[in-house]
């Protein structure tokens, strides 16, 4: 069986990777942004789907 060969020298910054609520509670969220990127991907599925009149 192989050893993996863990790095103990690399340091684990906790902080950069820990969200605090007050981060999130505070967040403005760009409601809009969102409804175009959902819009597009909708739209963007469909036109490039295969219909099931098109296979049979």
């Amino acid at each position: 069986m192989e050893t993996l060969h863990h790095h103990s020298d690399i340091i684990f910054d906790e902080e950069l990777y820990t969200i605090e609520w007050s981060d999130i509670e505070n967040a403005e969220i760009d409601y809009e942004n969102y409804l175009n990127e959902i819009e597009s991907f909708f739209r963007d599925d469909f036109e490039n789907d295969i219909l099931e009149e098109d296979i049979l």
